[in-house]
């Protein structure tokens, strides 16, 4: 018979996908960048959020509930290549890739980021 306790601890011990993420405004191109040590929870947790009025930013939610969920994109910019990193080694890493993207994205022409600040 299989642990429960066990399964939970096996889980938790599993490294998730980090990276970088965003919600896109389709219609006018705003945009929250974020970063995740588990991108899978973050695209779960998404909608969620935001129905709930829960989400972090509130133009984003008001934005949300105005314009509906069909005008606006999750998706995943980029994830980082995790072998034995410490938690901090891993924070550093985000930080400096998300700058990166905001930088990219800034020359892109989106009109407006809201970074995940910590």
């Amino acid at each position: 018979m299989l642990d429960k306790k066990q399964i939970t601890r096996d889980y938790k011990q599993q490294k998730q996908p980090a990276g970088i993420y965003s919600v896109h405004n389709k219609i006018d191109n705003k945009m929250y960048i974020g970063t995740s040590k588990n991108l899978p929870a973050v695209l779960r947790r998404f909608e969620f959020t935001l129905t709930m009025g829960s989400f972090p930013y509130q133009d984003l939610i008001d934005d949300y509930k105005k314009l509906g969920k069909d005008n606006f994109e999750v998706k995943i910019l980029d994830e980082l290549e995790l072998k034995n990193e410490t938690e901090k080694e891993i924070d550093t890493e985000l930080t400096s890739l998300e700058e990166l993207w905001v930088e990219k994205l800034k020359s892109e022409g989106v009109s407006f980021i809201i970074r995940n600040l910590k």
